[in-house]
């Protein structure tokens, strides 16, 4: 009778390691921030993945040791629970050294992020003078001097849509042009 109650704890901890594991990677480890518009990144020790590896760990190593060994019942748990640890250091380290490493944010998806924002010129634009737009991106207030990408005029207090920006210059079209494509 205890040898089945141990089967089935092993082998439900198993199954919802496979369910964490299907949920981390399905939904992703990273969350909104505090601040509007930024992500955190999980903490590379607590984790679903971990969770999830450890979980795995602790019923693919349980259930065959307490199925097929003669050893006891805490002779078994110990054996699992180790695994577990190792399925738990394991993950953290791969999440740590892989997962995790690099920036949260590409410089390539904040243009293309970035792309068809609205702005507000504060500065009136000529074909032969930049002016300047006022913007949010991710919750934060930000400025750039702007030209306009079809030549036209655009005075202050107009509504234009940003094309790109580089180099702190941003290539913008009027809203009421993009409106009439739409």
């Amino acid at each position: 009778m205890l040898l089945d109650a141990e089967l089935i704890v092993y082998a439900a901890a198993f199954a919802i390691g496979l369910f964490v594991g299907v949920y981390a990677m399905l939904n992703g480890t990273v969350r909104a921030g505090r601040t509007p518009g930024m992500v955190e990144p999980p903490h590379a020790a607590f984790n679903a993945p971990v969770v999830g590896a450890a979980f795995v760990a602790f019923g693919a190593v349980g259930y065959p040791v307490a199925k097929y060994s003669p050893l006891g019942t805490i002779s078994t748990l110990v054996i699992a629970l180790l695994a577990a640890a190792a399925g738990w250091v394991g993950m953290g380290v791969l999440m740590a050294k892989w997962a995790l490493r690099g920036p949260l944010s590409d410089p390539h998806e904040d243009l293309e992020e970035l792309q068809g924002t609205i702005a507000t010129v504060t500065r009136a634009i000529t074909p032969d003078v930049p002016g300047e737009i006022a913007y949010s991106f991710r919750g934060e207030p930000l400025v750039a001097q702007a030209r306009c990408v079809t030549g036209e005029p655009v005075p202050a207090g107009a509504e234009v849509v940003i094309e790109k920006v580089e180099n702190g210059m941003a290539d913008i079209e009027p809203w009421a042009t993009v409106e009439q494509r739409i």
